[in-house]
């Protein structure tokens, strides 16, 4: 009988994988649990990740391998894909590498129908591929971002938005230069507000706010463009990255006003599914038209190409502290708002600085230990602010 390692992906059955005896001690090739299971990044035992194997010197030993865990069912994370609207949509479709040629080959019985529809079933085909290819980059570089720590000094105010059309109005070129758009904090929830017991959704979504003026626009999208088109791809399709978790808008239930906590998280408006559309096709359109030299009109529904994609996308790795700090000077904000979004600044048990609306605050830092601060920096005569979270008390100031 041969010896194996169990190995189970989540929601799925187990696999069992051969072991081999390396230097008298049981071993998994790294290569076969690739094998395996698509996309791997790595496999745990419990809450632990099971590391490759070393040598004396602390070099990974080649080919990639990790220790024989005996009596135990390694858990498999995968490499985060795009959480598609569709179940039986074509960009999966695709992923099957003889789709392509076996729907090819059963065009050969449609002669007798015309050579029409054979023709529209191949632009099905390369649309269907295009679109993939389209979320496969989208996807890289959101992760790129949303994987991006920033230490405090770094951090002074969110740094995942978009932009939405300030009033609702269906998508028209000829008047996209009159559009006045707000921006929009995200709330960057996630495993790191879980609190045992909490009943709220730890997913991603839209800042409880009204949102802020875009002012100097041509200057705006020129500036985050790139940015903004990757945050609107991530709101509209979804996706599941390093413990944030941004359901499809697809997937949400669209509601004409947000009258909860509920279901400010788990729904959405029709105002912002039609508003994500109406800012896409303003900033590929933008780019059309910043690409034509003879002024001549455009079409309002044309997508980027490919290449056109790469090349737009190619510098966006994430927002840098400077960048942020210049953000402010495109924004309107009324009176003491000071560009925050009703979001609050914590810090993860990893040290690392999030931004997340009042309820997400609270699920993290539970009340009971907030309150206990709130006395103590009364007791000393300060001040503590939670949105910013800074404690003042003595002629000292201290951010938390």
């Amino acid at each position: 009988m041969v010896n194996t390692q169990s190995f189970c992906e989540t929601g799925k059955g187990i696999i069992n994988i051969p072991l081999y005896n390396f230097n008298g001690q049981n071993i998994v090739y790294w290569e076969d649990v690739q094998r395996v299971f698509t996309g791997v990044k790595y496999v745990k035992n419990g809450n632990d990740a099971v590391n490759m194997m070393r040598d004396s010197q602390e070099n990974l030993i080649k080919p990639d391998r990790i220790k024989h865990c005996p009596n135990v069912v390694l858990e498999v994370v995968l490499s985060t894909t795009v959480q598609y609207v569709h179940v039986d949509s074509p960009i999966r479709s695709t992923s099957n590498p003889g789709f392509e040629s076996t729907v090819l080959h059963e065009l050969g019985g449609l002669r007798d129908q015309g050579h029409t529809t054979q023709e529209f079933v191949k632009q099905v085909l390369k649309d269907a591929q295009e679109i993939k290819d389209r979320l496969i980059l989208v996807q890289s570089k959101t992760e790129a971002i949303l994987t991006q720590n920033y230490e405090l000094l770094e951090y002074t105010i969110p740094r995942l938005f978009i932009v939405l059309p300030e009033e609702s109005t269906h998508w028209d070129p000829k008047t996209m230069f009159r559009t006045k758009f707000r921006l929009h904090f995200i709330c960057e929830c996630g495993e790191h507000t879980e609190a045992s017991g909490s009943k709220i959704p730890h997913h991603l979504h839209l800042a409880n706010h009204e949102g802020y003026v875009v002012n100097k626009p041509t200057e705006f999208f020129k500036k985050y463009g790139p940015f903004l088109m990757l945050m609107l791809e991530m709101i509209k399709v979804g996706t599941s990255i390093a413990g944030h978790v941004v359901p499809a808008l697809a997937s949400l239930k669209v509601v004409d006003i947000l009258d909860s906590t509920q279901s400010a998280i788990n729904s959405v408006t029709s105002k912002v599914v039609e508003g994500v559309d109406y800012s896409l096709n303003y900033l590929e359109a933008s780019r059309a038209l910043i690409q034509k030299s003879d002024g001549a009109d455009i079409d309002g529904n044309v997508r980027m190409s490919q290449q056109d994609l790469d090349t737009y996308l190619a510098g966006v790795e994430g927002l840098e502290g400077v960048d942020l700090r210049q953000l402010g000077s495109y924004l309107s904000a009324n009176g003491s708002d000071n560009l925050l979004g009703n979001l609050y600044r914590m810090t993860t048990k990893d040290g690392h600085v999030k931004w997340v609306c009042r309820h997400h605050y609270r699920a993290a830092y539970q009340e009971a230990h907030t309150q206990k601060l709130r006395d103590v920096v009364k007791l000393a005569e300060g001040v503590f602010d939670e949105q910013l979270g800074s404690i003042k008390a003595c002629g000292c100031s201290i951010e938390t």
